[in-house]
């Protein structure tokens, strides 16, 4: 006759088998693939229908080389484009907020998710949180995770500022993302 024990092993085994195999159902099946995808940000904090709305700040912040507060924080919804125009086709949006994080000035810290709404990617998302070096003519930012097309997507972006309005410290940011995903 079994022993108790091999008798409680086998039987917690039996459980367990089904229960692994359903939590493995809702991984993709399908090949990793690889895509880079380019586009532009229009981060607009200024003037009528402003895209980054600052809705923090420092009461006494230190001076800063850029004009950028530390501690300030900014929620975005930008417009993401096929060009540098905004009237280019529209992609998605950038959404999420970003922080300045340096008493300089000059790093952010951002956590944006893009939110494309049309073309071939259309539904996915990407989540990029990066310190973002806005002195440095290219930053790398990671791309964390991502939704839809992007599930379980990983990889990095090279960002840069295409254009800048120091009057009303507009930008609009270039993008080339290089993806790894289901």
């Amino acid at each position: 006759m079994a022993a108790p024990t091999q008798i409680s092993f086998f039987a917690l085994l039996v459980l367990l088998i089904p229960a692994a195999r359903s939590s493995a159902e809702g991984f993709p099946k399908d090949p990793e693939q690889r895509s880079h995808i380019h586009f532009f940000i229009h981060d607009k904090i200024s003037g009528p229908n402003a895209t980054a709305i600052k809705v923090g700040t420092n009461p006494n912040p230190p001076r800063s080389e850029t004009g950028l507060d530390f501690a300030s924080v900014f929620v975005v919804d930008d417009l993401m484009t096929v060009g540098p125009d905004p009237s280019s086709r529209a992609v998605g949006r950038a959404r999420g907020f970003y922080t300045v994080s340096s008493l300089s000035g000059s790093d952010l810290y951002f956590s944006v998710h893009a939110v494309f709404t049309d073309g071939i990617y259309k539904g996915g998302t990407l989540a990029v949180v990066a310190r973002d070096a806005i002195l440095e003519p290219i930053r790398e930012l990671p791309i964390v995770g991502g939704t839809g097309v992007f599930r379980l997507a990983r990889g990095f972006a090279f960002m840069k500022t295409h254009a800048f309005d120091t009057k009303t410290g507009n930008a609009v940011l270039e993008v080339d993302a290089y993806v790894l995903h289901h």
